[in-house]
């Protein structure tokens, strides 16, 4: 979208530039030709040099009368004797009915006073004067096209490298979650033939099983995440949007996972007003995205480390803000930490990850119009509740009054 606000602006910025530029140079060339060349012709061919002594209509159409008559000469000599005899008197008529009606002033040379001859030479002058007037209006069009062409190929351009890389990105993403379903599956069924062989021990078993659940869990998630991933991508689907209290419900995803956040070895600092405070959201969808957030901040932080949950009511918007005090992501992942199948190896090493929670989050932030952003230091020090932590992710939402 703002490829294209940013196309419009250039486009029609460069057109009236290229509009000014024109019509300068358009005055002068017409200044200059109507001084010289029109100037000239005047003079040589109807004995008055004063171009509003015939005016630029009459020789406009005295333009039209002598393109006429040359067509009928050439008509007239081309035909067999006989038809351009036939057709003379009918086309002299009308090239003398077309001179009578747009006769030049008394005292100047008639169109129908000159010869052949004369009538080409003057015709070609009077059409490289009209080519010349048009001239820098067609070179600025082709200039014109030629800025529109190149900006269209560019933005294709553009495009094209975006789709090799996002398929780039999947194919590698798809890869990694192969490996990651494969792994499990291939210990699941380990585990299993040898149980089913009786080959672990009784006060094994539990252990065994344990695993084995959850492997399976894992593999759960990953295909709920491509299941959502495809969901918010298809068409036809759209949020369910109510009014919500956004307190209550950041307070509840807080202590559905308060419990994962402590056996993680973390911290939680949580700070949420108490008074309701209404959105127009989709609980369900909302929840995912503040639950997908905070899960993040656990599985990709080491135990030791604190996280934050704040709700900052302000006087034209909310942040909810979900920090934690691990690393700092690096900078050529934090610009595309947000696109779709963006996993680097930190995120596979840590507790493993998809690449597509932060991107089905953001998406979801998109469609209810709200804003997601990661902030680091040094720029998380300017916001007061979390200056005390490395990084967070921070939903913005505008409110309406």
């Amino acid at each position: 979208m703002d490829d294209i606000k940013s196309l419009k602006r250039f486009l029609i910025t460069r057109f009236i530039q290229i509009l000014i530029v024109t019509a300068v140079v358009e005055a002068v060339l017409l200044y200059l030709i109507r001084n010289t060349v029109i100037a000239w012709t005047l003079g040589y061919f109807f004995g008055t040099p004063k171009v509003s002594e015939i005016g630029f209509t009459r020789l406009s159409l005295a333009f039209i009368v002598i393109l006429f008559q040359i067509i009928a000469e050439l008509v007239r000599i081309i035909l067999p004797s006989g038809a351009a005899s036939s057709i003379d008197f009918i086309v002299k008529k009308l090239g003398n009915a077309l001179s009578g009606l747009f006769a030049l002033p008394e005292g100047t040379v008639q169109i129908t006073e000159m010869s052949l001859t004369a009538r080409v030479v003057l015709w070609l002058i009077m059409l490289f004067s009209v080519v010349m007037i048009a001239l820098p209006c067609a070179v600025a069009a082709f200039v014109y096209a030629r800025i529109v062409i190149r900006e269209f190929r560019s933005i294709e351009n553009a495009e094209t490298a975006r789709i090799k890389e996002y398929e780039k990105k999947r194919n590698l993403m798809l890869s990694d979650i192969a490996h990651d379903l494969r792994t499990p599956m291939t210990t699941i069924s380990g585990y299993a033939k040898a149980l089913d062989d009786d080959l672990i021990t009784e006060d094994k078993r539990k252990e065994i099983y344990s695993s084995i659940q959850n492997k399976a869990k894992r593999m759960n998630d990953l295909i709920g995440l491509l299941f959502d991933y495809v969901k918010l991508d298809s068409e036809g689907f759209s949020l369910n949007k109510e009014e919500t209290d956004i307190c209550e419900l950041t307070r509840e995803c807080a202590a559905f996972l308060y419990q994962d956040i402590e056996d993680a070895g973390m911290e939680l600092d949580i700070d949420v007003p108490e008074k309701a405070i209404m959105i127009n959201a989709d609980r369900l969808q909302f929840t995912r995205v503040i639950n997908n957030l905070m899960t993040n901040a656990i599985r990709h932080n080491e135990p030791g480390n604190s996280i934050g949950v704040y709700l900052v009511c302000e006087t034209d918007r909310i942040n909810i803000m979900i920090c934690d005090s691990g690393a700092v992501i690096p900078e050529e992942r934090a610009e595309h930490i947000f696109e779709p199948f963006v996993m680097g190896d930190e995120s596979r090493n840590s507790k493993g990850g998809s690449g597509l929670g932060l991107s089905i989050a953001s998406k979801i932030i998109t469609m209810h119009g709200y804003r997601l952003r990661l902030i680091q230091k040094p720029n998380i020090l300017t916001y007061k509740q979390a200056a005390g932590y490395s990084k967070m992710f921070m939903i913005t939402i505008p409110l309406q009054y």
